[in-house]
């Protein structure tokens, strides 16, 4: 279960937005500490932590990951920190993590 946001706070990061406790959301931890959230849907994620273009990777690839294994659903990246993701600069970081390219939208699928 996922403490943030009812028993722990969720991590302030300076101009985003912050993500909302919702069924069928999703955190990415790592080491013990929230760095991505999966909007219910997977339509948007938002980074929770400062993650450079190797971090990002990394994390998204571990979302690739879960949906190749079943643990989630396909996800349809629209959205990244409010944002749309098309026209971002991170589509490349995503495509190499192992998304494909939609016209307005990447997606992981298993």
């Amino acid at each position: 279960a996922n403490p943030y946001g009812a028993s722990l706070p969720w991590p302030k990061r300076e101009g985003h937005r912050r993500p909302s406790r919702s069924p069928g959301a999703h955190v990415l931890m790592r080491d013990g500490d929230p760095v991505i959230y999966v909007e219910r849907g997977g339509r948007g994620i938002l980074r929770l932590a400062d993650l450079g273009a190797e971090a990002l990777g990394d994390a998204v690839g571990a979302l690739a990951e879960a949906v190749s294994d079943g643990v989630l659903a396909k996800l349809a990246i629209e959205k990244i920190d409010g944002e749309p993701i098309i026209g971002s600069g991170h589509e490349e970081t995503l495509v190499a993590a192992g998304a494909t390219r939609g016209p307005r939208k990447l997606t992981l699928a298993g």
